[in-house]
């Protein structure tokens, strides 16, 4: 067996500059304002940051390199002198996939080796753009993180004739939201996860969002909410939706419950939740049992959404700014509490939340920091919001 080749370890920013490449600006740097969340039932001083106000993002870039090789499953891209990291990755506080799943060993920060027994099948391209990652499969980071990615490109000057590497097993929903922004016709390359691609001339886009995969450090300030680019993740929404969309009449807004079976984050109550939301008008849906283009119709006709804290809640990106969502989630100080309210101040919908106690301290996770245990919403907790999002005086729709 060889050894591992060990290569500088650099951000893209600091190798476009040492090597010269193109770098075009897609979207410019913004700074996204957050009106404060309203939270039930009213936490104790000091539990959340209620001065986090917002966010600032940064520009969101076009690189064009050259002998590049592009790895399955991951964001990180390999050029012949240099491994490369996304600008926005901080190695003092963010654990990257590639280093959490051993497949990359980082050396002192500043160098990285992938690892030697890393099984790979090499291919060659001699044109593409790249938005394979970790995360893909997940959906909450395939539709903030990937999809506008993709979307930000192909407004670009460059996209013409560029197959986009993907990664392979993508779920059905995440390959048609590609085919509805790139059409039937438009080229792809899925690479598996052990597998490489090298590609003569690469684009790049910069992030879109970014939420740390695992931080490094247990602290509190450690935690990171998530933040996202306005601009890219607008343009995704309304490429998704098409030109043509016209919009639902008041008649048609539904307000919808959404039903979560996972067993993380477990909503040990949400029976009785339902119970309650279907006497109001709710009605109860599981968006994973649904196609994408269902998905995106129903949200954008949502008037109220409420649910718990997992993927499906991605799709408040589709809904419309006279939407409230609010989000149930464990009240725990360690996690990403502000995550949700993030995403949706980038699209300029009302995000409220409804807190709950740990139900089963016995089946928690080791990392306290996951915020995954089993959890129980005080019904009523739920009803306030609800009663308060009801009274939110409409905005004007986009």
């Amino acid at each position: 067996m060889t050894s591992a080749i060990t290569l500088p370890f650099v951000s893209e920013a600091a190798y476009v500059h040492g090597a010269g490449a193109r770098r075009t600006v897609l979207f410019e740097a913004e700074t996204v304002a957050c009106t404060p969340m309203r939270v039930f039932p009213e936490p104790e001083p000091g539990h959340y940051d209620f001065e986090d106000t917002g966010y600032a993002f940064p520009a969101v870039t076009l690189t064009t390199l050259n002998d590049v090789v592009v790895r399955g499953r991951s964001n990180l891209l390999t050029a012949p002198d240099a491994v490369l990291r996304h600008d926005i990755l901080d190695l003092e506080t963010d654990v990257p996939a590639e280093e959490f799943e051993g497949r990359l060993h980082l050396l002192d920060g500043c160098a990285a080796a992938w690892a030697p027994c890393d099984p790979f099948k090499v291919d060659y391209l001699a044109r593409g753009a790249a938005f394979t990652d970790a995360a893909a499969w997940n959906y909450a980071h395939w539709m903030s993180e990937v999809l506008p990615r993709v979307a930000a490109f192909l407004g670009s000057e460059e996209q013409a004739g560029s197959p986009l590497i993907l990664d392979a097993d993508l779920h059905p929903n995440l390959m048609r939201s590609i085919e509805r922004l790139a059409g039937p016709e438009r080229p792809i390359y899925r690479l598996g996860r052990d597998h490489l691609v090298r590609v003569g001339v690469l684009h790049n886009v910069s992030p879109t969002g970014y939420a740390r995969y695992k931080p490094r450090g247990q602290t509190r300030s450690a935690i990171g909410h998530g933040v996202f680019s306005t601009q890219a993740l607008s343009r995704m929404v309304e490429a998704v939706r098409g030109a043509g969309d016209a919009g639902a009449e008041p008649g048609d807004r539904v307000k919808l419950y959404l039903h979560r079976g996972s067993s993380l984050r477990r909503l040990v109550n949400q029976a009785e939740i339902e119970q309650a939301l279907t006497a109001r008008g709710f009605a109860v849906v599981e968006p994973e049992g649904l196609t994408f283009d269902d998905q995106v119709a129903l949200f954008t006709r949502a008037r109220i959404v409420v649910g718990g804290a997992g993927a499906a809640i991605t799709n408040l990106l589709f809904c419309r700014p006279d939407c409230p969502v609010i989000t149930l989630v464990p009240r725990t100080a360690d996690t990403g509490y502000w995550y949700w309210r993030n995403m949706a101040a980038a699209v300029g919908v009302r995000v409220m939340s409804a807190t709950g106690e740990a139900a089963e301290a016995e089946d928690a996770p080791a990392n306290g920091l996951v915020g995954d245990q089993p959890y129980r919403v005080d019904v009523r907790d739920v009803l306030d919001a609800v009663a308060e999002a009801e009274a939110m005086p409409s905005a004007p729709t986009r």
